[in-house]
C-alpha cells in the first residue's frame, strides 16, 4: 500500500509540510499534488478573483493553472518558491483571459458584500466605505494595484512576490508600505 506522507520541515518554530518534498513527491506519485493543491487553491482563487470579478471565471482560471502546474511539475526547478511559480503559472493565465476576452464589469458587480444582519445604515455605510477604498485603489497604476493583489488577494510574502516580479524581497517591501502609507493618506484627505 502506497501512503502519501506529508514532509514536515521547521519554520520559526512550527512544524509546516515542505513544498519542496511535497513537489518531490507529486512527481512520483500524482496523487501527492492534493497537499499542493489544498494549501494554494484558496489563495490562487482570491488572486484571480480579485483580477476577474466573477466567481465562474475565477474557478475556471483555477482549474487552469492547477492542472497546468501538474502537467509542468516535473520541469519545476527549486530555484525560487513554490508558490511564486505556481501565482507567476496564475499570471499568465491571467494574461491568455484578458487577450481572448477583455470583459469590463462595474466594480459594484464584481464586490461580494457579507451579509451578517446589520441594520441598512450600517451596510449602506460599509458600502460607501467600500467604494471609496476601490476608488483609491483603481486610481493606482496597475503595477501597484498587481502589488496589492500578490500581496492581499494572493497572501503571498514579501519574498514571494519579488521572485514574481524579479525584485529583492525589501524593494518590495518598502513599495508595499510607501503604497499603503500613500492610500491611508488619500483615505483621510477624502474623509
Amino acid at each position: 500500500m502506497n501512503q502519501l506522507v506529508e514532509p514536515v520541515a521547521l519554520v520559526r518554530g512550527k512544524s509546516v509540510a515542505d513544498d519542496g518534498a511535497l513537489v518531490r513527491q507529486a512527481r512520483r506519485n500524482r496523487e501527492a499534488f492534493a497537499h499542493l493543491y489544498r494549501r494554494y487553491v484558496q489563495r490562487i482563487y482570491r488572486y484571480l478573483y480579485s483580477r476577474v470579478g466573477r466567481r465562474a471565471d475565477a474557478e475556471d482560471l483555477t482549474a487552469l493553472v492547477f492542472t497546468e502546474a501538474l502537467e509542468g511539475l516535473d520541469g519545476y526547478r527549486e530555484q525560487g518558491t513554490f508558490s511564486a511559480w505556481l501565482f507567476t503559472i496564475a499570471h499568465r493565465r491571467l494574461v491568455d483571459y484578458y487577450r481572448r476576452d477583455r470583459p469590463t464589469w462595474p466594480l459594484d458587480e464584481a464586490r461580494e458584500i457579507a451579509r451578517d444582519g446589520s441594520n441598512a445604515l450600517t451596510e449602506v455605510m460599509q458600502n460607501e466605505r467600500m467604494k471609496q477604498l476601490a476608488r483609491l485603489v483603481e486610481a493606482l497604476d496597475e503595477e501597484k494595484q498587481e502589488l496589492l493583489r500578490l500581496r492581499f488577494a494572493g497572501g503571498l510574502t514579501y519574498r514571494e512576490i519579488g521572485e514574481i516580479t524579479g525584485r529583492s524581497e525589501g524593494a518590495v517591501k518598502m513599495a508595499a508600505h510607501r503604497l499603503l502609507r500613500r492610500l491611508e493618506e488619500a483615505w483621510e484627505g477624502d474623509a
